[in-house]
């Protein structure tokens, strides 16, 4: 029987058929790799996806672009978005335990994790059309810069999307700002999750859901955190409690990370990764109320106007903080609260002389300056 040329499912390149047996795989080796990629896709979510629809049809509009890193705070579903997107078809790197960004990346792709590893990677992914998830990149942003680049240029069907808090900052990025949801979409949010945990449920006031959605911030974490309090407490009984949140909101799945146990380790994430002098100036600006100017910053930071500049920048790219323009900073209410916490450990406990300068002089942002 004539054999006929057909193409690879994993590398694309052409493999022999015959009328006998159709060949999927141009090797073995090609075969194992392709079920060892299976093995190593994101696992489909168990509960329902809820909302985001205009997201989802403007990151499909972003087709050929190599890479696309979807940045926003804590908690805002970042990571459960691009699974949404990507589905099945994507090679799932899981980052925020990863001591080693191309260690992690060659595991996922079963590949040997040998040296030198970005030879590795070269040669699994070189002349296949690949999409990789760099999922919760902030820690190790650096190196997945530097991943990337060479890894890039080596591979051209690779494309990548990255989660973080922060941009890369490699040649060729995309960023796509990941927004709370609309308040419609967080109602119904709250909803689904609450009536997950007490099935028949009857939230009642819908303008009371509204108002505790939107003291939230809008964020999924935060929602489905206080979705589970209905069984304990009633809508607006929770909206009372919000500003003891952080304490509140403490009950996330089990199984989920340590960083998604909590509204506070979520954000707390985020923080314990700043330097000292972020640290300094994320605590300050957090006594006020609304938005504030960078005149204000520098009266409640007590340094320079250059450098609190420069830290409030670092704030922004770090999703801690949002620049509304006309010069003007906002943080989510979550965020402020959490800030305080840390402010008010900083002074009972000592804390840094910048601090204890600030708590004894009252300086702090004022609402609205």
């Amino acid at each position: 029987m004539a054999d006929q040329v057909g193409t690879c499912a994993f590398c694309g390149t052409a493999a022999a058929t015959s009328r006998r047996r159709q060949a999927r795989y141009c090797s073995n080796a090609c075969r194992q790799r392709a079920y060892r990629q299976r093995v190593h896709e994101p696992v489909t979510a168990l509960d329902s996806f809820v909302g985001r629809d205009a997201e989802l049809a403007r990151l499909g509009g972003f087709a050929g672009t190599r890479v696309l890193t979807l940045v926003g705070p804590a908690g805002v579903g970042k990571s459960r978005l691009v699974k949404e997107f990507a589905g099945s078809r994507a090679v799932w790197v899981e980052l925020a335990p990863a001591n080693d960004v191309a260690r992690a990346c060659a595991a996922a792709l079963g590949e040997p994790v040998g040296e030198p590893v970005l030879s590795t990677l070269v040669r699994a992914l070189a002349g296949c059309d690949t999409l990789l998830v760099l999922d919760n990149c902030e820690r190790v942003a650096g190196e997945c810069a530097a991943l990337l680049e060479p890894l890039l240029l080596g591979c051209p069907g690779l494309s990548v999307i990255a989660t973080s808090r922060e941009p890369l900052r490699v040649p060729g990025e995309v960023l796509f700002a990941v927004q709370p949801l609309s308040i419609t979409d967080a109602v119904a949010l709250f909803a689904d999750r609450a009536r997950a945990n007490q099935v028949g449920l009857r939230l009642g006031d819908g303008d009371a859901l509204a108002a505790l959605c939107a003291r939230l911030d809008r964020l999924p974490l935060a929602i489905e955190l206080a979705a589970r309090l209905v069984t304990l407490l009633p809508v607006k009984e929770v909206l009372a409690r919000l500003d003891d949140r952080l304490e509140l909101l403490n009950r996330g799945n089990r199984t989920a990370a340590a960083r998604h146990q909590s509204l506070r380790a979520a954000i707390g994430w985020s923080y314990d990764h700043l330097s000292a002098d972020e640290q300094h100036v994320f605590r300050c600006i957090s006594k006020g109320q609304g938005g504030f100017g960078l005149d204000v910053a520098v009266q409640a930071c007590d340094l320079p106007s250059d450098r609190v500049l420069v830290l409030l920048s670092a704030l922004v790219a770090k999703s801690l903080l949002t620049f509304t323009g006309a010069g003007r900073f906002e943080q989510l209410e979550s965020v402020r609260l959490y800030g305080r916490e840390r402010l008010a450990e900083q002074f009972t406990g000592g804390g840094s002389a910048a601090d204890r300068k600030v708590v004894r002089r009252g300086a702090a942002p004022a609402a609205n300056h």
